[in-house]
């Protein structure tokens, strides 16, 4: 019976290869960074909506304690989601780019 479900798996796996994804290394590395920048843009989206809520002050410390937060954590917290912005912003645009290097025809001129 195991065997029937992994050949079923592996040939539902060849199908879609072909189909959905493509089917030379070319055509899946395109896919797979496709998949990346959308990941990406997701974050990205997600840490924004972050880092207004530290910016606007929407957020509650509690510390373990019951002691006040320490002073400016929620600049320090969206400082740290601001670099994770950038970092994210950074990974699209090399993404994009390289989508675009697979994407364009190679130059003739490099004989």
């Amino acid at each position: 019976m195991t065997e029937n479900v992994v050949s079923f798996e592996e040939k539902r796996l060849e199908l879609s290869a072909g189909t959905i994804f493509g089917s030379s290394a070319e055509e899946l590395n395109v896919a797979a960074i496709r998949s990346n920048i959308e990941f990406s843009r997701s974050e990205l989206k997600l840490v924004q909506s972050y880092i207004d809520l530290a910016y606007a002050g929407e957020i509650a410390i509690t510390m373990v304690d019951g002691s006040g937060p320490p002073p400016q954590a929620l600049a320090h917290l969206g400082n740290v989601l601001s670099n994770y912005e950038q970092v994210l912003f950074d990974k699209i645009a090399s993404l994009e780019h390289e989508r675009e290097m697979l994407n364009s025809p190679p130059d003739e001129d490099e004989d």
